[in-house]
């Protein structure tokens, strides 16, 4: 695990230098008035960032159980799932109705029903 993480970490290291460099040729602007370089020269340090912080992290921690690694593929495999639902339902949906009504439905049962247990009305459903 800890070789995969300084992998990932010198690859994006490697991505955001270069993306630093040739950013940092497009007029960069002000915040008030960026410039066409301003958005890719901030977002390449924030990658650069980000990977500093990965390779510390994976060259000073030790390695994972195999039990962790499992848990983590079982979050990657639902998390396709689902998007795989949305991306199937979005065409006969429409992106309106297919996010929106997922999001607040999802979110409001959750945020009533279950952490502030409020009585819902069950409804046809």
């Amino acid at each position: 695990m800890v070789r995969r993480d300084v992998a990932v970490a010198a690859l994006a290291l490697a991505f955001s230098v270069t993306a630093l460099y040739e950013s940092a040729k497009l007029p960069f602007g002000t915040i008030h008035s960026p410039g066409q370089g301003f958005f890719p020269l901030s977002i390449s340090a924030i990658i650069l960032l980000l990977a500093l912080l990965l390779l510390v992290q994976a060259l000073t921690s030790r390695s994972r159980t195999v039990r962790e690694e499992s848990g983590r593929l079982a979050k990657v495999a639902a998390l396709l799932v689902i998007l795989a639902a949305y991306t199937f339902l979005l065409e006969p949906l429409g992106y309106p109705l297919c996010t929106f009504a997922a999001i607040t439905a999802v979110g409001s049962y959750v945020v009533f029903a279950i952490w502030m247990s409020v009585p819902l009305p069950r409804g046809p459903l």
